[in-house]
């Protein structure tokens, strides 16, 4: 009992001296508890952009528009007199639902003729296409069921007797590029890639740290003292690695999985290895700056596992309060599945997730530059300590 004991104050001893752990063991739990509270706090996503084709421009179909924008649900945020830039929009990924209001639809409504409204949904995002289709559902039968009590009130019906004889107009629903709904195919690409991220990111993170810890940078430093050179000769076999990974996971196990890729290889390629060169840039920054291996490891682990439920994947960003919405813009992970989804699966163009690219494009170069002026402050150290080594 007395050993038991004994080594058990030993093991709280070590844990109060070790910061970090510290750190990883009392804070972690909270601070990522704290974190997704704060993501998921609305509990339901509200305000879902949506854009709405009026082709009849009535008195009811304004009706039908001001009713949408009144739903908790759904923002109406353009409504167009045909279906060109709609759809356009919708096909590039710039919204999530398309809800277009027919040519003669009061007419028709008013004749019995049952127009059919269209809703065009995006289920790349199984939740937020799900909550669109509820919100406008739920708008159609209260326009529904009011118009036509009306008209068979005023054709001598009491009103519970037109109640009971109202018929609904139709609906039409149409879901794109994840038809089925597929969970699989909405939830487990990204899953995938969050996955990836932080395994590449923990093994770019012994790039320098490696070197640091076992004494061997200097070492290194009679092949070359400089700094860029050093950076792109050591992140050239990590970034083949990654790349070759990469390939494999979309062009051979998702296929397995009957996961298809409708974007074109050279899209998907820019898209990805855009974000490459960010995990590059990110995880050499880290390596650069700490002195062993664990430290590096802990830290990219810390800042990636969360990561995934704050890019905005599964809940969107816009749902979020403005101190996660600044969180997810400066990750890395938030960008790229923003364009992975569009490239992959709804087939745009690199050129259409510029935004995005540009992005990642600032973090690259970001963390670039002060990757490089941290090491060559460490190189000028090093030599200066050890002037044999400047010769």
């Amino acid at each position: 009992m007395k050993k038991y004991l004994f080594l058990l104050k030993r093991e709280f001893q070590l844990l109060k001296k070790n910061n970090l752990l510290k750190l990883v063991l009392i804070g972690g739990p909270f601070l990522f508890a704290l974190l997704l509270g704060m993501v998921y706090q609305k509990a339901r996503p509200t305000e879902l952009e949506i854009q709405v084709v009026d082709l009849d421009n009535s008195p009811l179909s304004q009706k039908v528009i001001d009713a949408l924008n009144d739903n908790q649900y759904l923002n109406v945020v353009k409504v167009s007199p045909d279906v060109f830039q709609p759809k356009y929009d919708f096909e590039k990924g710039h919204v999530e639902g398309v809800v277009t209001i027919p040519e003669g639809f009061e007419s028709d409504v008013q004749q019995k003729r049952h127009p059919i409204v269209q809703l065009d949904l995006n289920t790349t995002n199984i939740l937020t296409s799900n909550y669109i289709n509820t919100g406008v559902m739920t708008v159609m039968a209260v326009i529904q069921a009011g118009t036509d009590i009306q008209t068979l009130q005023k054709k001598g019906m009491t009103p519970e007797l037109a109640l009971q004889q109202y018929t609904s107009m139709s609906l039409n629903v149409t879901r794109h590029y994840n038809r089925e709904s597929n969970y699989m195919k909405f939830l487990w690409p990204g899953v995938i890639g969050a996955i990836l991220q932080q395994i590449f990111l923990m093994v770019i993170a012994l790039i320098f740290t490696q070197e640091f810890e076992k004494g061997t940078f200097r070492q290194l430093l009679n092949y070359s003292k400089s700094a860029s050179y050093l950076i792109f000769t050591k992140a050239t076999g990590y970034f083949l690695y990654m790349f070759a990974i990469w390939n494999v996971i979309l062009y051979i196990v998702f296929p397995a999985f009957k996961v298809d890729i409708l974007g074109d290889y050279l899209s998907v390629m820019v898209v990805s290895v855009a974000f490459m060169f960010t995990l590059l840039a990110m995880g050499i920054f880290v390596s650069v700056l700490v002195r062993t291996q664990i430290m590096a490891t802990d830290i990219l682990m810390i800042m990636s596992a969360p990561s995934f439920i704050i890019s905005g994947f599964t809940w969107p960003v816009s749902q979020m309060n403005h101190f996660m919405q600044v969180v997810a813009e400066i990750l890395p992970l938030t960008h790229f599945l923003s364009a992975y989804r569009k490239v992959l699966f709804m087939g745009v163009s690199w050129m259409d997730v510029i935004p995005e690219l540009t992005k990642l494009g600032i973090m690259i170069v970001v963390y670039g530059i002060i990757s490089w002026a941290i090491l060559k402050w460490k190189i000028y150290r090093t030599l200066k300590r050890e002037p044999e080594l400047a010769e």
